[in-house]
């Protein structure tokens, strides 16, 4: 009960937190707008930091902990700019690796967003979460996707997809890299809102504007 409450706590909830930051960030501004000095400046700084956090994350070697070589990509079943959301978009548009195409992110009220997560947490209770058969890569995967797992650079990665932890990678980390990799993932979060924060000023919207739904976000 403990373990579950924690993975909750460290990966799950911050996991969903992340979506709605990229959901309420997404309809601020036009992708066409181009930010004030103050704001880009802002935007490159929390891009340098973003891509520290990457390269720290790449010496976990999470893969070899997560066993992605036997599921082959189970969690990279969709084309490539789903993983991609407006946070990404928003922190390398001033960088030289720019993101050109990202998922719009449904932003559902609080009543729709907990119906759903009931409903899902009922139907995992009825019938058991099946994996990707080994050897098997589904159609339509991530075009980012090779034999040997993701062929992106860790600092050209969807921070989606570093944030997110599948349940072999939860239950297989030890101690140290576990409290490593979680760390990260606050970073990784800190870094979202920051942006999110920073966006909203640039368009104007009051300092509270989104926070009471990211705090209910669980």
């Amino acid at each position: 009960m403990a373990k579950d409450l924690h993975d909750f706590l460290h990966f799950s909830r911050r996991y969903r937190q992340f979506q709605r930051i990229s959901a309420l960030t997404q309809g601020i501004l036009d992708k066409e707008h181009e930010v004030s000095e103050p704001t880009r400046k802002a935007l490159q700084k929390l891009n340098a930091n973003r891509i520290s956090c990457h390269e720290r994350i790449a010496r976990l070697d999470l893969p070899s902990f997560a066993g992605c070589h036997s599921c082959q990509g189970a969690c990279c079943g969709e084309p490539a700019e789903q993983y991609f959301t407006a946070i990404d978009f928003w922190l390398r548009k001033y960088s030289h690796k720019q993101v050109k195409a990202f998922s719009l992110q449904p932003l559902q009220p609080i009543p729709a967003y907990y119906r759903l997560r009931i409903e899902s947490a009922l139907a995992g209770l009825k019938k058991p979460t099946m994996t990707a058969p080994t050897g098997r890569l589904r159609k339509g995967r991530c075009t980012h996707l090779g034999e040997r797992g993701c062929l992106l650079p860790h600092a050209e990665r969807p921070l989606k997809c570093l944030i997110y932890a599948c349940p072999n990678l939860k239950e297989s980390l030890d101690q140290e890299t576990r409290r490593a990799y979680i760390e990260s993932v606050r970073e990784l979060l800190g870094i979202s809102l920051a942006t999110f924060n920073a966006l909203k000023c640039e368009a104007g919207l009051p300092p509270y504007y989104g926070l009471a739904s990211l705090f209910l976000t669980l």
